[in-house]
């Protein structure tokens, strides 16, 4: 080699390397995608329910993004801490139907991954392996390991005593399911009780991820008393929502308990 070839090849090297380093430098420095709860307020979704939740999780420390459209979702997980589905119209099946095949792929690997699904009534009920109807069973998203029913037949809102973590409360209800567990090796914790004693909102692993659902509806605001049968009974309950959305996202595994 001629010590003309040996400097030019010597230069090579080291400008590569600073090239090198000052892209990772570069991509070092690129501020981070802020993390955010994605909120369905599409077709079937209940605008009163989606504010209600979507003002709890900002109370808690997270910004909200809307998704309008669940083909969409896919591309809206990549960032998402949650994704929420809250309450909705009395036939959920047109919400359960509007998860395509990609969609529920993605949702998912997101929650085998770590992601997190927070279901209220409606999105309660679609999160469920499934419920009976006249015509058969109707397979769901299957995110939790329990099937889902009616609690109370009446679709009026109502005011109900529900057992939540062990404290009596009177909480806004509408329509809304009640859970029973089926087989499965992930874990559920119960969160609450209806007055019969079957299940009203439980918190379950997902793979790394975890899933909370609740029939009942902690998240309703004062407002919400004034169209309910026995409104004037109902509690401020948001503060049990809150809780329930910090347990959710909190990296503590979930333990079974019933």
């Amino acid at each position: 080699m001629n010590v003309s070839k040996g400097i030019r090849l010597i230069a090579s090297v080291i400008s590569l390397w600073l090239v090198t380093g000052c892209m990772a430098e570069a991509a070092s420095a690129l501020p981070k995608q802020e993390q955010y709860a994605l909120i369905y307020n599409g077709p079937i979704s209940d605008g009163d329910s989606t504010k209600a939740i979507a003002d709890v999780v900002k109370q808690v420390g997270l910004p909200v993004r809307d998704l309008s459209n669940i083909e969409a979702l896919p591309a809206e997980l990549d960032n998402a801490r949650v994704f929420i589905v809250g309450g909705t119209e009395d036939d959920v099946e047109p919400l359960l139907n509007a998860f395509t095949a990609d969609a529920r792929s993605a949702l998912k690997t997101y929650l085998q991954n770590g992601g997190r699904y927070l279901g209220l009534c409606g999105g309660a009920f679609v999160a469920s392996t499934g419920w009976s109807e006249e015509e058969g069973f109707v397979p769901a998203l299957g995110l939790v390991p329990a099937t889902s029913d009616d609690y109370d037949g009446d679709f009026s809102a109502r005011i109900f005593p529900i057992s939540w973590l062990g404290e009596e409360r009177q909480m806004y209800y509408q329509a809304g399911p009640q859970f029973t567990p089926v087989p499965s090796p992930e874990q559920f914790k119960v969160i609450a009780h209806f007055q019969n004693h079957q299940i009203a909102a439980l918190i379950s692993s997902y793979g790394k991820g975890k899933v909370a659902v609740s029939g009942p509806h902690p998240e309703a605001p004062e407002s919400w008393k004034e169209n309910a049968v026995d409104g004037d009974r109902m509690e401020s309950n948001i503060h049990l929502a809150a809780g329930l959305v910090n347990e959710l996202l909190s990296e503590e595994p979930v333990t079974y308990s019933k």
